[in-house]
């Protein structure tokens, strides 16, 4: 080809080779640089920002979160019994309650030995419902608090099994890794024998996602790149060829991990996977040229300009796959995106310069290259030419099937789905669902009106059930004013934090709804869907919190990864067809990598249910710009052999000599490299993984099979 497919990008690499001793002291003191960014990684301690974005329901969030004087959090204990609680295991819980009021860092306290009846002649304060000493009748007087239908919680289950313990911890006098250490040890050395403890809240379920991650990130890059290398070594035989693919790519890995200390990027559960990606990514690149130096003349400037370019344009377009998904308005997102983008880029370049100045000393001809993969290459390409119209036929057909099943997926956002597999804290959301409503909570907003406040908290006491809602109304009714307004004196009986948490200013008035995280499962999506449209109808002037974020921004989401999805499909395609200065061979491109993206997206029927998550739409994206990897190598060498005047046969069976096998290998050193996310503990970066080696195989199957067929019926004659 007359001009260069990745636009000169390969000179990089020519440079450097050309002055090997500078090239080698400047490549040596980046990467010194790189390592001793590693340090200081970070990982995002915010749960909720998985959900933010800039739309007004993330801004009601993120007032809500720093809108606060004392920067409190909150930790629930959730304790269970086998039976019923008697008189005697409640006074030993109530011993336990009065402790944890005194531990370091502890501001309030909430269990149900705080409740109170109404305030009385003989009692203004309100009589303790549960009293000094706490005898078989308790029962009775929490029917009696309950029967006032306040909506104030009880914190102890109908079933009298289960208690819920709400601890408010001061943020700036403790941490709450340290909070929750002395909250369990101060439950857990004086439960009573039988009775088990959760730990759950926001902030619970934020470390538990880093600390799962944090071991996790370095877990998968170590085992990925000893997988890469045991795969590249079973595949070529070769230590040489081993090294040239291993190395490079490691470094390019760790300089991801290094970008997002230099852009302030917290490792995410979407990051998180980004640099195992690359380091794999990195190997099939390497894996191309090692194999070109290995089985032609062993000049690294020949391989450079022969390979060069086809491997600097899979980086591109892996690149402009992460860039597509920047249209987003989450912020989490974005950041996945243009850490991709960037470090797509990065990675190739300290990659690329790296292989090339390493083969200048373990470069050279092999004496027996390996034809390992050959023999099914050149069986799928002679079934493609041999059967044209019947495999571009079945091809099509399977392309129009499988787009109805993924487009008959259903959007679906889990959250406990982003903490690892068998963790205490998933167990203890869904108890606290189970037993308490739910975790989190809506709130509900009104501004004024105390007679709508009033109608709007009966009717979400309605829906959501008597102790799932806390409200001024509520207040009012457990003082006595019935329907009416509390005023200030009234107001001031009750604990200042929670007259802050219904009345946050002299305006407003808010609702707070516990629910369970909505699309947890189908019971508490339709529970979760009746409360929003009961305080929507209502008049509530806002409904936001945790769980409005979880579905709405979550479903927006998948919405906007969709809409990347059909924006790298076509941009990658526009690009490569661009690069081969053709635009005839658009079409031919979407069909070949369209193909494998819908059949892995119909496959969510299989793997996942039918749900299509973030973490899937994102598979996709990326996994489309790494298809389409194969497809490059393949039309590049078969317009090479083109433009030397060879004719379509002939071409065909060059590029399925020279580049076949190299995909082949390419294709298992990727999935040996990308197995090791499938025994990740977080089931996104399973999904992630599975989906991407999925594609892969359908691609290669495409790109063998399909792309031949394709180029056999276009160029049919035409010699």
């Amino acid at each position: 080809m007359a001009k260069s497919i990745s636009f000169g990008i390969e000179k990089l690499a020519l440079a450097a080779v050309a002055r090997p001793r500078l090239a080698t002291s400047l490549l040596v003191g980046f990467l010194a640089v790189i390592f001793a960014s590693l340090p200081f990684v970070q990982f995002d301690q915010n749960m909720n920002r998985v959900f933010l974005s800039d739309s007004p329901i993330s801004q009601m969030q993120r007032d809500l979160e720093t809108g606060s004087d004392a920067p409190t959090r909150t930790i629930l204990a959730h304790i269970s019994s086998p039976e019923p609680f008697s008189p005697d295991d409640l006074s030993r819980l109530r011993n336990i309650a009065l402790d944890l009021e005194f531990a370091d860092g502890v501001t309030a306290v909430a269990s149900p030995f705080i409740l109170r009846l109404p305030p009385s002649e003989d009692a203004p304060s309100g009589r303790p419902v549960f009293g000094a000493t706490i005898g078989s009748d308790y029962r009775e007087d929490l029917a009696a608090f309950r029967a006032l239908e306040t909506g104030l919680p009880t914190y102890i289950a109908d079933q009298g099994r289960a208690i819920l313990v709400t601890v408010s911890v001061d943020a700036d006098a403790t941490t709450v890794p340290q909070a929750r250490d002395r909250i369990e040890s101060t439950i857990v050395g004086a439960l009573p024998e039988g009775m088990t403890l959760q730990l759950t809240g926001e902030d619970i379920i934020s470390i538990a996602v880093v600390e799962g991650l944090t071991n996790d990130l370095f877990r998968l890059n170590a085992v990925g790149a000893l997988l890469v290398a045991l795969s590249a070594m079973v595949l070529l035989r070769d230590l040489r060829m081993t090294v040239l693919i291993v190395v490079p790519a490691f470094g390019g890995a760790a300089s991801v991990l290094a970008l997002s200390v230099w852009l302030g990027y917290p490792i995410t559960m979407l990051t998180n996977v980004i640099p195992i990606l690359l380091l794999v990514l990195g190997g099939a690149n390497c894996l191309h040229l090692a194999r070109h130096l290995r089985h032609g003349s062993g000049k690294v400037e020949e391989t450079l300009r022969e390979i060069g370019p086809a491997s600097a344009l899979t980086a591109i377009t892996t690149s402009l796959a992460f860039a597509s998904i920047m249209i987003t308005e989450n912020t989490q997102v974005r950041e996945f995106a243009i850490l991709g983008a960037m470090g797509t880029l990065l990675a190739f370049a300290i990659s690329l310069v790296s292989f090339s100045l390493m083969a200048l000393v373990l470069g050279g001809r092999s004496v027996k290259p390996s034809q390992a993969g050959t023999g099914l290459a050149r069986w799928l390409t002679g079934i493609g030419t041999t059967h044209a119209r019947l495999v571009v036929v079945g091809a099509l057909a399977l392309l129009v099937l499988a787009g109805y099943g993924f487009i008959k997926t259903t959007p679906w956002v889990v959250l406990d789905d982003n903490l690892p597999r068998g963790s205490e804290v998933r167990a203890a959301n869904a108890a606290v669902a189970r037993d308490f409503s739910g975790v989190f909570q809506m709130i509900v907003e009104v501004d004024g009106d105390w007679s709508r406040t009033v109608e709007l908290a009966e009717t979400l006491v309605d829906v959501a059930g008597p102790e799932a809602v806390l409200s001024e109304p509520g207040l009012a009714r457990w003082r006595g004013l019935g329907r009416g307004e509390p005023q200030a004196d009234d107001l001031d009986t009750f604990p200042p934090a929670l007259v802050n948490m219904v009345r946050p200013d002299e305006e407003t008035h808010r609702i707070l709804i516990s629910l369970a995280e909505p699309m947890s499962d189908d019971a508490a999506l339709s529970r979760y869907r009746r409360v929003h449209d009961a305080a929507v109808a209502g008049g509530a002037d806002r409904v936001f919190g945790t769980p409005v974020l979880m579905h709405e921004e979550g479903l927006s989401l998948i919405a906007e990864l969709t809409r990347s999805l059909v924006i790298a499909s076509l941009g990658a395609s526009l690009f490569v067809a661009f690069a081969f200065r053709s635009l005839r061979i658009i079409p031919l491109l979407l069909i070949v990598n369209v193909l494998p993206l819908m059949l892995a997206g119909a496959s969510l029927h299989i793997i996942a249910g039918g749900k299509l998550t973030p973490t899937a739409v994102l598979g996709l994206t990326i996994a489309f710009g790494i298809a389409i990897d194969d497809t490059i190598h393949f039309l590049g060498r078969f317009d090479r052999s083109r433009a030397r005047g060879a004719g379509t046969e002939r071409s065909l069976q060059f590029a399925t000599s020279s580049a076949g096998q190299s995909m082949v290998l390419t294709t298992l050193l990727l999935t040996g490299g990308l197995a090791v996310t499938l025994t990740s503990g977080f089931l996104p970066i399973w999904l992630f993984g599975g989906l991407i080696v999925a594609i892969l195989w359908a691609a290669l199957v495409a790109d063998l099979l399909v792309l031949p067929a394709l180029l056999s019926l276009r160029r049919n004659g035409a010699e």
